[in-house]
């Protein structure tokens, strides 16, 4: 038997449809039977051991997949005349004239290729590839392609080249219908398929298909190392776990936060694997590395594990020679140590220390503050969500932007004016403006919201990116422009990064993309609305404002949208208009005042560029007269909450005052009694290096308060006037913190004396000092 002739069996399986579905069931058992061959494994293989490799694919692939009915397919294989079943003879069948699964299962029944057909496919694994893309080209959405060949553990690079090269394997086929089927290819080459779309398409769960997320796909990847931004605590924890002294280093934090992404990259690190390439086999559960100081073992995640299994590693890795990393989710980790110390009778008191050390924020290099006592070895617990991740989620964008695999779209008859094409093209061009902008939304979502996970942020922006749109959409877009005339690149306007980041397209609501976390909460807030006259006269007159320019390419869309927006209808182009004007908008030198208040009032943060400009500075770079300035503002704003009273209302603002005022600030108290009195030239501004915030410090550090973005913004709208701006709950309760803390470390009156806040008739508040007089009873004016 040939190739083509074995092509020619694998072309005539009969696989079930419903409509134009086909069942997955029979492609998937050969495409794991292939995989076998590739490998150079045995040609028979137990059901069970099928079973459970299909399942595994499964939940990673596909969602509401409720039956799992391999068994079917495992039997009716053979008659397609590609199979052999062992002890075929014996076993029984159902009414159906089906295998049972109980006794494939019970009797441990393998099955596979025919001897025929296995011989022939280990000896050609051009023919393998090429079998395995026909099946999944026929049977599964390209959006999968990608996850299909990491599960299966082909080699993505193989498999990539072989459809792009298809006559370099012309030659080993003679049948005539195999020829005929890669002619037809060829004549389609000029429709590429690039297979780098398909995995940005994965990265999201839009299609309902989020396989790529994980990070034990991603490591088998060959698009996934171009887009990784590094953690900067890798090194770290390599130089931790390769020290001579023994340590258990836990990774934890939530779902998404890269703690399996980090594991990998110290994995690689120790068996000096290169960073930059895939690695070419899945990780297992627990990966062991022998270095020169000894053996260091990785746990790849031990949320996976059975309850027992994880306190029996956590006793062996406290028990047993060398280091471990162990990474798991935060509820199962608790509960584990805390089983492992009843069991080992330790401190009963350890659950409050491992809490108060996932609290703490990582400072690089900084490991100590890290340690829980009361182990045989010394433990590390590293929360990931106490790191900032939103300058690394920022950075992945640029990544993908310019990642090689767009050289892929070269030559594709479409490439001029295929919207995926023109949507990279445009980020492109302004690259470090958009990832600075992409920068500035996810601070404030982290600062006001909630804190997005790694995953999340990437999600969201391969979504952006590609606005859900596969290759094969792609070209029909084009041919329906073409076929239309519409206007010069018209189909980028359906998924321009502007509006797909926002949640929008073409200023409509995108329903499917608030399935994504980042976009449900950016929508809680309207981005894109008015901000003044004069701009809004500008907008529509140009499609821009003073001191702002949109690139060239996207001088077709802001025509199109404008002549939309000045209709009375057109509310909603213009808010595509601010949208676009915001992330593609590039700012003249110097810049106007015009221009920084749109981008300020955009992000609904006056302070957001400064913060973010401190961050990257990693302190407060101010002049000495705008610190001033900034500490008056903080402690006037300071003064107005504890008392009641604005700051204007007092006779003079050295002193912040601290009263019995009611808590819940419902009624007007023109009389105060004041429990302290703190003196403002005690006050000084300071910047958190670990935490990278401002804060406000008292008498050199006894009460200090972090400076986050929402006080910040709601310090500044207080100074210059603005009354509607409101604090948080937790933002209140964060400063009737700070102000216990300074009724704990200052002076109050001496004793037998009082001291008032007066509101007059006048409004003017001034301080009355009264003495108090015990035999009389009486309060006397000081």
């Amino acid at each position: 038997m040939n190739s083509g002739e074995i092509f020619d069996l694998f072309r005539s399986i009969s696989v079930r449809q419903v409509g134009e579905r086909y069942s997955p069931y029979k492609p998937l058992l050969l495409l794991y039977a292939l995989s076998q061959c590739y490998l150079g494994k045995d040609r028979l293989y137990s059901y069970s051991e099928i079973d459970h490799a299909l399942n595994k694919v499964v939940d990673r692939l596909f969602v509401n997949f409720d039956y799992r009915n391999f068994h079917y397919a495992f039997g009716r294989l053979k008659n397609d005349n590609i199979w052999e079943i062992s002890s075929n003879d014996s076993l029984k069948l159902s009414g159906s004239g089906d295998l049972l699964k109980s006794e494939l299962l019970d009797k441990n029944i393998s099955g596979g290729f025919t001897e025929e057909i296995y011989q022939v496919l280990k000896e050609d694994k051009d023919l393998i590839l090429f079998i395995v893309n026909y099946i999944m080209t026929k049977y599964f959405s390209d959006q999968i392609h990608s996850q299909l060949l990491s599960d299966f553990s082909f080699s993505m690079k193989d498999a990539e080249i072989h459809p792009n090269n298809i006559s370099e394997i012309k030659p080993t086929y003679k049948n005539k219908k195999i020829m005929d089927a890669i002619n037809s290819g060829e004549n389609h080459m000029a429709e590429r398929q690039n297979g780098y779309i398909a995995y940005l398409n994965s990265l999201h769960n839009v299609s309902a298909n989020g396989a790529n997320a994980l990070a034990e796909s991603q490591a088998l990847n060959i698009y996934f190392t171009e887009i990784y931004q590094p953690f900067p605590l890798v090194e770290d924890l390599y130089k931790s776990l390769t020290e001579r002294k023994e340590r258990v280093v836990i990774l934890t934090g939530h779902a998404g936060d890269g703690k399996s992404t980090v594991a990998l990259d110290v994995l690689k690190r120790l068996r000096q694997l290169p960073a930059d390439k895939p690695l070419d086999y899945a990780l297992n559960e627990r990966e062991e590395t022998i270095h020169a100081n000894g053996r260091v073992t990785i746990v790849k995640d031990m949320s996976e594990l059975t309850e027992q299994q994880r306190l029996d590693w956590l006793e062996q890795g406290f028990a047993e020679s060398g280091s471990w990393l162990i990474v798991s989710n935060t509820g199962p980790l608790i509960h584990s140590l805390a089983d492992y110390v009843k069991k080992i009778g330790g401190r009963v008191d350890i659950e409050s220390d491992i809490l108060e050390c996932l609290d703490r924020p990582y400072e690089n290099g900084n490991l100590a503050q890290h340690i829980v006592s009361g182990f045989s070895k010394e433990l590390v617990v590293l929360n990931m969500t106490r790191l900032d991740n939103v300058s690394l989620g920022s950075r992945v964008l640029s990544k993908m932007v310019n990642h090689s695999a767009w050289d892929q779209c070269l030559g594709c008859e479409a490439e001029v004016s295929c919207p995926l094409r023109l949507n990279r093209n445009a980020l492109l061009a302004i690259c470090e403006t958009v990832e600075e902008r992409v920068r500035w939304v996810y601070r404030r979502l982290t600062s006001y919201e909630q804190r997005l996970t790694l995953r999340q942020m990437v999600a969201h922006l391969a979504l952006s990116l590609t606005g859900g749109l596969s290759c094969n959409e792609a070209h029909n877009l084009v041919k329906n422009a073409n076929e239309t005339h519409k206007g010069e690149n018209e189909s980028l306007d359906l998924i321009l990064f502007s509006e797909a980041f926002f949640g929008y397209r073409c200023g409509q609501p995108w329903g499917v993309a608030e399935s994504l976390r980042a976009v449900s909460l950016i929508k809680r807030s309207v981005y894109g609305g008015p901000i003044a006259v004069d701009f809004e006269r500008q907008l529509l007159a140009t499609g821009s404002i003073e001191g702002m320019h949109l690139p060239d390419s996207l001088t077709g869309t802001k025509q199109r949208w404008r002549k939309r927006a000045v209709d009375a209808a057109g509310v909603r182009w213009r808010f595509a208009l601010r949208r676009m004007l915001y992330f593609f908008g590039q700012q003249s030198l110097p810049t106007t005042l015009l221009s920084d208040e749109f981008l300020s009032s955009f992000l609904q943060s006056p302070k957001l560029r400064d913060f973010n400009r401190w961050q990257n500075e990693g302190g407060l770079t101010l002049g000495s007269s705008e610190k001033r300035a900034l500490l008056k503002r903080c402690l006037q704003v300071l003064l107005e909450i504890y008392s009641g009273f604005s700051a204007g209302q007092f006779e003079s603002d050295d002193s912040l005052y601290l009263t019995l005022r009611r808590p819940d600030h419902l009624v007007i108290q023109p009389t105060q009694l004041i429990v302290a009195k703190l003196n403002n030239q005690e006050f000084s501004l300071g910047y958190d290096t670990t935490r990278l915030v401002p804060k406000l410090v008292y008498r050199n550090g006894l009460a200090e308060l972090p400076l986050t973005l929402p006080l910040i913004d709601y310090i500044h709208c207080r100074s210059i006037g603005q009354l509607g701006n409101e604090l948080a709950p937790i933002h209140l309760a964060q400063l009737e913190w700070f102000r216990a803390e300074l009724l704990n470390n200052s002076n109050t009156f001496p004793a037998g004396e009082v001291g008032l806040l007066r509101s007059g008739i006048d409004g003017k508040v001034i301080m009355h000092r009264f003495v108090i007089d015990e035999q009389k009873q009486e309060l006397e004016k000081y």
